[in-house]
C-alpha cells in the first residue's frame, strides 16, 4: 500500500513540474493591430502625417520591389540570393529610408491596448 502511495505521489510531482510556472507576466505587444509595415516609416517633422504617396516613392527608390499592399518584401528571399544577402539588403533599405529624414519604428507601436497613439498613418 505504502508503494502504492509512493509512486502516486511521484507520479503527481512529475506531472505538476511539467507545468511552467510564470514569474514574470508575459509580454503581449499590440502585434495584431492592424498596420502594415510601410506604416512603421514616419518622417519626423510630420509623424501621424506622413504623405502617403511620397512615403512609397520613397521606399521603392530604397530598394523595395514589391509593396505588398504595405506588408513590404524585406525579408523576401528572391532568387539567387543568400539569407546575409536578405539581411545586407533590409539594413540598407531602412539606412537609406533613414538618410530621407525617416524613423523606423516596429508597427507594433502603432497603438496601445487596441488604440491608435498617433504614430502610423
Amino acid at each position: 500500500m505504502k508503494l502504492k502511495l509512493f509512486f502516486i505521489t511521484i507520479l503527481l510531482f512529475i506531472l505538476t513540474a511539467c507545468i511552467p510556472i510564470r514569474v514574470i507576466p508575459k509580454y503581449s505587444p499590440d502585434i495584431y493591430n492592424g498596420y502594415k509595415a510601410i506604416q512603421a516609416y514616419q518622417k519626423k517633422e510630420t509623424i501621424g502625417h506622413t504623405d502617403l504617396q511620397q512615403r512609397e516613392a520613397d521606399i521603392i527608390e530604397c530598394g523595395v520591389i514589391n509593396l505588398r499592399e504595405g506588408n513590404l518584401d524585406l525579408n523576401t528571399r528572391y532568387p539567387n540570393m543568400t539569407s546575409d544577402q536578405v539581411t545586407i539588403r533590409h539594413k540598407n533599405i531602412d539606412n537609406c529610408m533613414k538618410n530621407k529624414g525617416y524613423i523606423i519604428h516596429s508597427t507594433e507601436y502603432c497603438t496601445n491596448k487596441g488604440k491608435p497613439i498617433g504614430f502610423c498613418n
